[in-house]
């Protein structure tokens, strides 16, 4: 055994608080299962590395990677980059998943997509992606897992078969929940670094799916423009691994059911920089089809200025002053 674990085994014994035992439990497993791999130790200078260090400076601050089809997301959250790892969270029934399908849309029709879904049957999230493109699967280059009995240890394999069948160029998890058994702190913590790996690995976006913790009042007790990327259930480890965070509602900015809208509010991203006042973005909504009529980024309940208003006002006598 390395001093590594021994380091963590020891200190494992030591520590009483039980959430931070179940990380430095993950990592403990994580180590044993990387014990007896080869070291990854290869060393590469900075000059080796100077035409693709140029590209990337070349691009800072423009849409880098692929486009999610919806430019106003693009341009908030600069593009999904390689190697980057895109959560979409919400509460139930508000449209995350319904994003997740409708980005996946827009990028097969370019770029071979591997959706994992653990939530639907194939058939059913297949009809879902019919309906949003149209009433047609022509022109769809998207593949799906046959078996729906999955842990994070699956992924990997899942990934590596879809590029021997051809290439894949972006991975939808369905949703990271799915995979463990309780989503402990401790399971949480390993499949995010896991998934992030994998991002890098094989140097591809990864859109994964999240559910939010509960709240003290339970269900519907907070307002949707309140969440942040700590409300994501499991550990903080998926907030600080992600590349972008966001999430999805179908309620407006005043927490109202909007039955021609979806929203969506950016919580983080390292491709752009984030404006916090102007997080919130809006989407026509048609059964599931998202596409982009009008938008209103804007911060929630915040009156905006008009001069005619105040004219009428005045015209009419109301005392503006006392309003």
């Amino acid at each position: 055994m390395s001093r590594s674990n021994n380091y963590w085994k020891k200190r494992l014994a030591l520590e009483d608080d039980e959430t931070i035992k179940q990380i430095e439990e993950a990592v403990l497993e994580r180590g044993a299962e990387i014990e007896d791999e080869a070291p990854a130790d290869e060393i590469v200078h900075i000059s080796e590395m100077e035409e693709e260090i140029k590209a990337e400076y070349d691009n800072w601050g423009k849409i880098k990677g692929l486009r999610t089809g919806l430019p106003s997301l693009d341009e908030m959250i600069g593009g999904m980059g390689k190697g980057h790892v895109i959560l979409i969270g919400g509460e139930t029934s508000n449209g995350k998943s319904a994003l997740a399908a409708n980005i996946a849309v827009n990028v097969s029709k370019t770029n071979p997509v591997l959706f994992i879904t653990l939530e639907m049957r194939r058939a059913e999230i297949g009809s879902r992606i019919m309906h949003i493109n149209g009433g047609k699967l022509d022109g769809l280059d998207m593949m799906f897992q046959s078996e729906h009995r999955l842990t994070y240890k699956d992924i990997k394999p899942l990934i590596a078969k879809a590029k021997e069948m051809g290439s894949v160029e972006m991975v939808v998890l369905d949703y990271l929940q799915y995979l463990g058994r309780g989503m402990t702190e401790k399971e949480t913590a390993i499949m995010s670094k896991e998934i992030k790996t994998l991002a890098l690995e094989f140097n591809i976006p990864f859109v994964v799916i999240v559910s939010l913790r509960k709240t003290e009042g339970g269900r519907n007790k907070r307002k949707w423009t309140e969440i942040e990327i700590e409300d994501y259930m499991g550990t903080g480890a998926i907030g600080y691994d992600c590349d972008c965070a966001m999430i999805a509602s179908r309620k407006n900015l005043n927490n109202d059911f909007d039955n021609d809208s979806l929203w969506v509010k950016i919580l983080k991203t390292r491709n752009a920089k984030l404006d916090y006042d102007k997080r919130y973005v809006r989407f026509d909504w048609d059964q599931t089809r998202i596409s982009e009529g009008w938008t209103t980024p804007a911060k929630p309940e915040q009156a905006q200025f008009n001069p005619n208003e105040f004219d009428n006002a005045v015209e009419a006598g109301i005392n503006v002053e006392s309003t």
